[in-house]
């Protein structure tokens, strides 16, 4: 029959009915049916029903029907068809249905119904569809997002919110994505990293001539408005102008007017003399303004102007070719390290 009341045991307490009550034990809880109380033991707890109140073990916590309240447990919790409250664990937090509340766990916390509320753990967190916070130093999945993951590794369906993390995965994003690497099909918002793959944003190659090299090539990646910018540039030796090479990074933000646009980005390049890879004392920091034109669809012309400062230490090579115009120049470290400002022109195209 079932309990109504209070089961003490070494061993295993046994109610092959509802229990309405308490119990604690070493070994195992089982209640045959529903469970109105609380179960606490250092083995397991199982409740052939749903479950009102709290599942406390070392071992694990099951419920076969919903649970309304909460599960705290070492090993595993698990809310056979949904959960509203709480799942407290070490190993994993299962919500085999709806979940409204609380998944936090070290290892790994899976919701297979709608969940409203927060994951948050150490290594996994999934959900189907998720109304809220995904929260991981590992992986977040959802299928359906509405809200945000902050982790490591985020991947989403349909993204509707924000993905921040190092790397951030999704079908369709409204929203945000800042990490590392962001790869979407489509983005309705805007992508900040390193490397954004989108749909609806930036992805092209440019080629341009300016007064640090005579040629250049650049890789813009970005969203809509933010991008980020790979540069490598040469110059040959002519005259008294020695052979240079010219190898940056920067960001930058994009202005859409039409079939013009404006770019305004930083850059910052180091220069060599020899190969591309050696080690150089030089340091090129930029600050360019460039305007451009969208003669075709995949055909554009820009030209622009730069402030240009390169610093110079260890009492090496000041590079003293580079620069075009008025500059300002200072000297420090007793002359070991030098600083040159000067403003630059550059032109060219994009595809």
């Amino acid at each position: 029959g079932g309990l109504s009341g209070a089961q003490f045991a070494v061993g295993a307490n046994l109610a092959r009915g509802p229990v309405t009550g308490a119990q604690f034990s070493v070994g195992a809880n089982v209640a045959g049916a529903d469970l109105l109380g609380l179960q606490s033991t250092v083995g397991v707890n199982v409740v052939r029903g749903s479950a009102e109140g709290a599942q406390l073990a070392v071992g694990g916590n099951i419920a076969s029907g919903e649970v309304n309240g909460t599960q705290m447990a070492v090993a595993v919790n698990v809310a056979g068809k949904g959960l509203l409250g709480a799942q407290l664990g070490v190993g994993a937090n299962v919500s085999g249905g709806p979940m409204r509340g609380l998944q936090a766990a070290v290892g790994a916390n899976i919701a297979a119904g709608r969940v409203h509320g927060l994951q948050a753990t150490a290594g996994l967190n999934v959900a189907g569809q998720m109304t809220g916070l995904q929260m991981s130093s590992g992986v977040s999945y959802a299928r359906n997002l509405s809200g945000a993951q902050l982790s490591i590794i985020n991947v989403g369906g349909e993204v509707d919110g924000a993905q921040v993390g190092i790397v951030n995965i999704a079908s369709n994003v409204s929203g945000a994505q800042v990490g590392i690497l962001n790869v979407a099909r489509e983005l309705d918002g805007e992508a900040v990293g390193l490397l954004s793959f989108v749909g609806g944003g930036q992805a092209h190659v440019q080629v341009w001539a300016s007064d640090v090299a005579l040629t250049n090539v650049g890789v813009k990646l970005g969203g809509r408005h933010i991008y980020s910018l790979f540069t490598v540039g040469y110059s040959p030796s002519i005259d008294e102008d020695r052979r240079r090479y010219v190898m940056g990074a920067g960001l930058g933000g994009h202005i859409p007017a039409g079939r013009f646009f404006f770019d305004i980005d930083a850059v910052s390049s180091t220069v060599h003399t020899k190969r591309l890879f050696d080690d150089t004392n030089h340091v090129l920091a930029q600050l360019r303004l460039t305007a451009g034109w969208q003669v075709a669809r995949h055909f554009a012309v820009f030209g622009g102007v730069s402030a240009n400062t390169l610093v110079t230490w260890d009492d090496s090579d000041p590079w003293k070719e580079l620069g075009i115009g008025p500059q300002w120049r200072h000297v420090a470290d007793e002359g070991r390290t030098t600083v040159r400002m000067w403003p630059g022109l550059l032109a060219g195209v994009q595809i």
